[in-house]
């Protein structure tokens, strides 16, 4: 995902931001309570002449009574924020985890089942056996539920639910989660509506370019969407045709991009108007002139009621929430059980903790680095069954105030990226690249694209240092890009080490002046007599990130004192916006899969989301697309473990990251929250299921 910030998973932490996408993190809470002490002594009477025991059982840990300030309110903390509020435009989590709390969804996932699904705003999730999926698995039949309201009082229609993924299409943009619906309804390999008007891919994300297209084509992309997504207001029925068949497609629709819009409040508000005349004034919308970046009008259990730019979020509770059924056994139905939800964007770590401490907030965001600090006052630990994929019952140990939950399964990653062409030029020179120029006080823009500079950044890295010190030990070094599990990983498949040695080979194998002469042995001067400056950016407030970049400093100034790497923390969006520009040379940011399957992983890490932001060459994607096209069009699993095997090798030799490790995920919270479950593709929590004592 979808970049995402990372999340409810101790993920990349920000599993808030995880593109995404995209950002990563984990949860804490705190109370303050009255230890009681009670002594009892057992006096044992014997017969006369014998000697009388006393003896003090021992002291039992008597249950505290945990009880918040607020029952009604819910304090969450942490680094960052959204970058924008749009459910087409959103790619990560902290965004995510919003708009799933104010919108509804078509089919949401079943409770902490990340592969079984629930009816949302359908009436019950379509299959062959009940008519909703044609024998062929291309046409889907979704049953949308009526009686229920929008937050402006306005009747939720399938009309509306077409108008939504009409839009999502049509608005497009690789910053966007689009290119997961484009690629069912249009075919592999077609990742954005700009394809169905230029094949050659010259419009991608080019607003400008795109309104100025010859209008036939214009109208036949939109017509083409319009006929794959049609509504039926007086049958009840929304119908949608797929390119081909797509087993993930139900996944796809159950994470946040697949919620529903009102389409009258869409066009009152400057959107989309649902006309073909109109639709490429919207294409490519970033989310600086988005007007639904900071506004919302959904159908979920929660409102939108403020943002205070850099403070904090405020929801509030609808309380004309439709549900009069649980959405799984003993979910909650009506009004949710909190009246308010409020995020607060706190960077320093030792606030946050202050506030846990105080009983003000419920959840704060725990950077693995962190967790020496708090485990300390865990008092309640429940651990994770893999035989189950769930929680085992909660054991109590002490009358700390927080609950840990500990031990669930990653499905995120926080790696290292390298941009092969960083932005810069004459008039806007990139200061990230120092001096711009190979001379020892910086790096020029086409640094990465060095295939050697690459895996030797690679071999400077060290995973044991990474994973001991900064995960707490409660880790993995990846092998290849996709999951233990999935199709073609091995965990004995060929991976990078910490190798001093073999990092100061390559770098004297590269030729960054381009004279046909290794670094190593040019005698007018390469890499490795020169020598190299540049800046690489984490996002703000996110320690982990922040070590990993100092761990890579650290090595490459050991292996050649000319080598200086600079570390500079970005507030998020700020963070997001340089990515998408190319305009940092290395940057460190995680990824949370929006679905479990190989090909959510290879394609935004190769051809898409971060592909994209890496500025790859289109003859290295060509060559890698190849597989990663036929691997997902594949339906042997042989076959495709096959074709998945082929291509982690190809990576390996030609290097664009640096892949990291896999942390399992640790939630902590206050022991007076109620409701708590983990489902690792969410992009956060869904508050609806939460209470407080």
């Amino acid at each position: 995902m979808r970049n995402k910030l990372f999340i409810l998973l101790s993920l990349i932490v920000a599993v808030s931001m995880v593109l995404a996408a995209c950002a990563p993190t984990e949860v804490v809470k705190t109370v303050v309570v009255e230890k009681e002490k009670e002594v009892v002594k057992t006096v044992e009477v014997l017969k006369e002449g014998q000697t009388v025991v006393v003896t003090a059982t021992p002291e039992p840990v008597v249950a505290a009574e945990f009880k918040s300030k607020d029952s009604t309110t819910l304090v969450t903390v942490s680094f960052g924020e959204p970058e924008t509020l749009d459910p087409a435009l959103a790619y990560e989590t902290a965004g995510g985890e919003i708009i799933q709390n104010v919108y509804d969804k078509l089919i949401d996932y079943d409770r902490e089942k990340p592969t079984t699904f629930i009816p949302q705003l359908a009436l019950e999730v379509p299959t062959v056996e009940n008519g909703g999926i044609s024998a062929d698995g291309t046409v889907y039949t979704f049953k949308i539920r009526t009686g229920v309201k929008f937050h402006d009082g306005a009747d939720m229609t399938p009309s509306d639910v077409a108008f939504t993924f009409q839009r999502g299409l049509l608005q497009g943009g690789t910053a966007s989660p689009q290119w997961l619906m484009t690629e069912p309804f249009f075919g592999v390999g077609i990742d954005d509506i700009a394809l169905l008007v230029d094949p050659e891919g010259s419009l991608y994300d080019d607003q400008e370019a795109m309104k100025a297209a010859d209008p036939a084509k214009l109208m036949e992309a939109c017509e083409k969407v319009k006929s794959v997504i049609v509504a039926d207001d007086a049958a009840g029925t929304v119908v949608m045709t797929l390119a081909q068949p797509w087993a993930p497609f139900v996944p796809t629709l159950a994470n946040s991009w697949g919620v529903v819009m009102n389409q009258v409040w869409v066009a009152a508000n400057g959107g989309w108007d649902g006309t073909c005349e109109t639709w490429q004034n919207f294409y490519g919308t970033t989310s600086d002139v988005d007007p639904f970046t900071s506004i919302m009008n959904g159908t979920g259990p929660f409102k939108l009621e403020s943002w205070t730019k850099g403070q904090d979020i405020v929801l509030v509770r609808n309380d004309n929430y439709w549900r009069t059924e649980p959405g799984w056994e003993g979910g909650p139905t009506g009004p949710a059980a909190l009246e308010r939800v409020i995020f607060k964007k706190v960077d320093e770590w030792g606030t946050r903790f202050a506030m846990l401490q105080a009983g003000d907030a419920d959840f704060a965001a725990v950077n693995r680095t962190d967790i020496a600090q708090i485990d300390p006052m865990v008092g309640e630990l429940c651990l994770y069954n893999n035989e189950t994929n769930d929680f085992d019952a909660c054991v109590a140990s002490s009358d700390q105030p927080f609950r840990l939950y500990k031990g669930a399964p990653p499905v995120a990653r926080t790696d290292a990226f390298m941009t092969f062409n960083i932005a810069t030029s004459a008039d806007s020179p990139n200061p990230l690249l120092g001096s711009g120029k190979l001379d020892g006080n910086g790096i020029p823009p086409d640094f990465f694209s060095d295939v050697h500079i690459r895996k030797a950044f690679n071999y400077c890295f060290d995973w044991d240092i990474y994973i001991n010190d900064a995960l707490a030990g409660e880790a993995v070094q990846s092998v290849g890009v996709e999951l233990p599990g999935m199709p073609g990983y091995d965990p004995n498949g060929p991976k990078y080490s910490y190798d001093p040695e073999m990092c100061a080979t390559e770098f004297k194998a590269a030729d960054l002046d381009k004279d046909g002469i290794p670094a190593g042995d040019d005698p007018e001067g390469d890499v490795w007599t020169t020598g190299f400056r540049m800046q690489v950016a984490f996002n703000t407030g996110n320690t982990v990130r922040q070590t990993i970049a100092e761990i890579l400093a650290g090595n490459l100034s050991s292996v050649n004192e000319l080598f200086s790497v600079e570390i500079i923390g970005l507030p998020w969006p700020t963070f997001l916006k340089n990515q998408r520009a190319s305009a940092l040379p290395m940057f460190f940011s995680g990824w949370v899969e929006d679905i479990h399957d190989p090909h959510n992983w290879f394609q935004p890490y190769i051809l898409g989301t971060y592909g994209r932001r890496q500025k790859l060459p289109d003859d290295l994607k060509a060559e890698f697309a190849t597989l990663i096209n036929a691997g997902v069009a594949e339906t042997d699993p042989a076959k495709r473990a096959e074709i998945y095997t082929e291509l982690n090798q190809k990576i390996f030799d030609n290097p664009p990251q640096i892949i990291l490790a896999l942390q399992t995920a640790r939630h902590y919270e206050q022991r007076w929250v109620q409701g708590y479950y983990y489902n690792p593709i969410s992009p956060g929590l869904y508050y609806y299921a939460l209470s407080k004592k």
